[in-house]
């Protein structure tokens, strides 16, 4: 539990202050807020200046499954205008080591997968008892975010997560903060994620301008407020934008250019040979996964459906298999090929990857699996896939070419109309056309389509009608690549494909895009 500890300060009840980013007085101890609107409304820049405000006399916490603990401290730093190894925080940082930059100070921890929920609360439990013993007993906690945990683990899981960490802020007398999209969660979802939090920021734009409001807290301001001409300049801006750019996506800016903390390097790019269709780096991509092999399972069928569920998210098949020996049994094998890379019982599997398999309401003592840690993937799979998955991922990658500011961006509509005829979408296109990034897109010509300074692909091959895409190269630097491809299938609204930010599949995507599309057939038109 997180409560005080022998020494630490006597508590300071006084609420947790925001100055004018809030039209609120305060926040009182023990609240969560969730931050939520569309993508590049500046909901996360606003989340990241709400968690800075505090840095004088509190603590900050950070859960990032979306940027790199060096990225979000450098990014906090300059909104506190401190020296970023000086600021009493601790990262935990979920995007894996195939992302990001720079190293882990003490009080930072790495997470392979954002899908890992348990490990997440353990390590959340430790990062507050950590600043707690550094005599700071006023935290603030930045969950960012809601929106990416959503595309590894399944919604109960997040959601029960997301009842056990406001749990565990109501128990410190704490303050904290998530973020999520409100675009692409289903009404009853977000229910249930709003019955968890103690307040709501929500966040809009209207005519290029950003406004808010604030539901739940007293003396919060119900009607939607513009956000006065300084503050959405900050709000819209990322002060390391001098520094370079943010290594990993994340919340974009109402500027639609907001570079973030490290410098982006340079790559490399050796010539190979091209692709035939996206159907040959599908199944190429997919051979190339490991498998966990199920051997005499005896367990509950549910139990087996968890670990399935799990490891489909990742890209990795599940199969069973059976052996004429009484033992071992139930027992999950990682491996690749004849290689084994990890094994353990699928009940210790289950416990670990499902938040509600123990009887505790907080994460001490819960299980953590090596097989887990030793399944460090950049490739994750999206099999019998919704749409309402691939608009987040698609989002995700969006986001980080609008932070990152350059480089090249492709994106496949299937029918061009798809594009046209959602608002959204034609406006997050539209501000990444209005950064330095090349933004082209890609759908069978069914509509008259124009947005400014985005070039348009009239193409009526089978595979563009039949894929969804969304390529960036990261404008040079491989830590800021990534990728989505997935094939429609027979059932409606449903996909079978995958998402990756590994450098060598991101750019054998986009070089097959860039031959056979763009080199091949130069003929898009720019507006």
């Amino acid at each position: 539990m997180c409560g005080d500890p022998a020494g630490a300060p006597s508590r300071n009840t006084a609420m947790f202050t925001v100055g004018s980013l809030l039209p609120v007085e305060g926040i009182p101890r023990g609240s969560t807020l969730l931050v939520v609107g569309p993508p590049m409304t500046g909901k996360r820049t606003l989340t990241m200046e709400l968690l800075a405000a505090g840095f004088d006399e509190e603590g900050v916490a950070v859960v990032s499954t979306d940027s790199s603990a060096g990225d979000v401290r450098a990014t906090l730093a300059q909104y506190a205008d401190d020296p970023a190894d000086e600021l009493p925080m601790g990262v935990i940082d979920c995007v894996g080591d195939s992302r990001g930059s720079g190293g882990l100070e003490p009080l930072d921890s790495r997470i392979n997968s954002p899908a890992d929920l348990t490990g997440i609360g353990m390590q959340l439990t430790t990062l507050l008892e950590g600043l707690y013993a550094d005599q700071t007993d006023r935290l603030r906690v930045g969950l960012l975010s809601l929106t990416t945990m959503s595309m590894y683990a399944a919604p109960g899981q997040v959601v029960r997560f997301l009842h056990v960490v406001t749990n565990r802020i109501r128990e410190a007398e704490g303050v904290g903060f998530v973020v999520a999209h409100s675009d692409t969660m289903a009404e009853e979802y977000l229910k249930r994620l709003r019955s968890f939090v103690d307040g709501v920021v929500e966040v809009r734009e209207r005519d290029d301008a950003m406004e808010l409001r604030v539901l739940g807290l007293p003396g919060g301001n119900t009607d939607w407020t513009g956000v006065r001409a300084g503050q959405q300049s900050s709000i819209g801006s990322d002060p390391a934008a001098a520094e370079g750019t943010e290594s990993s996506a994340g919340e974009g800016s109402l500027a639609g250019n907001e570079p973030a903390a490290a410098e982006a390097g340079e790559s490399e790019t050796v010539a190979g040979p091209v692709d035939g269709s996206f159907r040959e780096i599908l199944d190429a991509v997919r051979a190339d996964a490991p498998t966990l092999t199920v051997l005499n399972y005896r367990g509950p069928p549910e139990e087996l459906a968890v670990v399935e569920r799990y490891f489909d998210r990742h890209g990795v098949k599940v199969r069973e298999a059976s052996m004429d020996v009484s033992e071992p049994h139930s027992v999950a094998l990682l491996h690749h090929g004849d290689d084994l890379l990890a094994s353990e019982s699928v009940h210790a599997l289950r416990g670990a990857i499902d938040i509600d398999a123990g009887t505790t309401e907080t994460f001490e003592q819960r299980h953590t699996s090596d097989l887990l840690t030793d399944l460090e993937r950049s490739v994750f799979g999206a099999a019998a896939a919704d749409r309402g998955l691939l608009i987040d991922v698609s989002h995700n990658i969006e986001l980080l070419a609008n932070r990152t500011g350059t480089g090249m961006l492709h994106a496949g509509f299937q029918r061009l109309s798809n594009l046209v005829d959602d608002r959204q979408a034609a406006r997050i296109y539209e501000r990444l056309a209005a950064t330095a990034v090349d933004v082209h897109v890609y759908g069978t010509p069914d509509t008259e389509t124009t947005l400014p300074g985005v070039t348009v692909h009239e193409e009526d091959a089978t595979e563009i009608a039949d894929s969804w895409f969304v390529v960036y190269d990261g404008g040079g630097d491989p830590d800021r690549q990534a990728a989505l491809l997935a094939h429609e299938l027979d059932t409606d609204n449903a996909y079978d494909g995958f998402w990756t930010y590994e450098s060598d599949i991101v750019a054998r995507i986009d070089d097959y895009v860039t031959a056979t599309y763009l080199d091949a057939a130069p003929g898009g038109h720019a507006d």
